[in-house]
């Protein structure tokens, strides 16, 4: 049994696909010879099929981190370096002024003693907005700093990290799919040509010796002299 499966059930269709993959030898996983061109032909579509739907089971990952705490994040904190910015005399700040606002009130090298001060800026200028924060300066302060007072602290450099190694995790899977599937493109010619010369079905030109050596550099991801394409 695989850990690869699909159900469909009144029209929903359930994906089961396990993502933890062991060690595996990415450069020993597409290379291969003629001599394992039957394996090949019988494993290939599965193993291509596996890997292609842990590339979008990691692209959905990255996508709800974006949708769901990114953007959340951003828009949450831009907020209160705008309340920080007006207690400045800013009136207008651009996108930028805001955006770098953020990094400094939200970064993991700003210390508390400066994160209050921040806080304090932001408190005087929000009541002169809402009422409502008058009589509430501690839930104020609990609220602006509540991503990086968090169990995890969720600074401007712990956000970057994650989301590009987010963006690094999704591509790299995504490369060794579109390797996978690139190679499957190559095989029918490289039959052809091994079976021709099994059965001598004639003589082997140095035509079909190019396109025999170009089939399996394309399938395995080496060019000729072994450097990777």
């Amino acid at each position: 049994m695989s850990d690869f499966k699909v159900s469909i059930i009144k029209g929903e269709i359930k994906i089961l696909c396990e993502d933890e993959v062991p060690e595996t030898d990415v450069i020993d996983l597409l290379a291969f010879d003629e001599t394992q061109l039957e394996d090949l032909y019988r494993n290939h579509a599965a193993i291509q099929s596996r890997w292609e739907q842990i590339a979008i089971n990691f692209k959905n990952k990255q996508d709800v981190f974006i949708e769901n705490f990114e953007k959340k994040w951003w828009a949450h904190n831009k907020r209160f370096a705008k309340f920080v910015l007006q207690g400045y005399g800013e009136k207008t700040p651009t996108v930028g002024d805001i955006k770098d606002t953020v990094i400094l009130i939200y970064s993991s090298d700003t210390s508390d003693l400066e994160r209050e001060k921040y806080g304090e800026i932001a408190y005087r200028a929000a009541i002169t907005k809402d009422a409502s924060y008058k009589d509430s300066k501690e839930a104020f302060f609990k609220e602006m700093y509540k991503h990086v007072e968090s169990q995890i602290p969720w600074t401007y450099e712990t956000l970057v990290s994650t989301t590009k190694n987010l963006e690094r995790d999704v591509l790299t899977v995504q490369n060794i799919a579109k390797r996978l599937d690139s190679r499957s493109y190559h095989m029918k010619d490289l039959k052809d040509l091994v079976s021709a010369k099994q059965f001598n079905m004639g003589p082997v030109s140095e035509t079909n010796k190019t396109r025999e050596q170009d089939a399996v550099h394309a399938i395995s991801g080496y060019a000729p002299g072994g450097k990777q394409r």
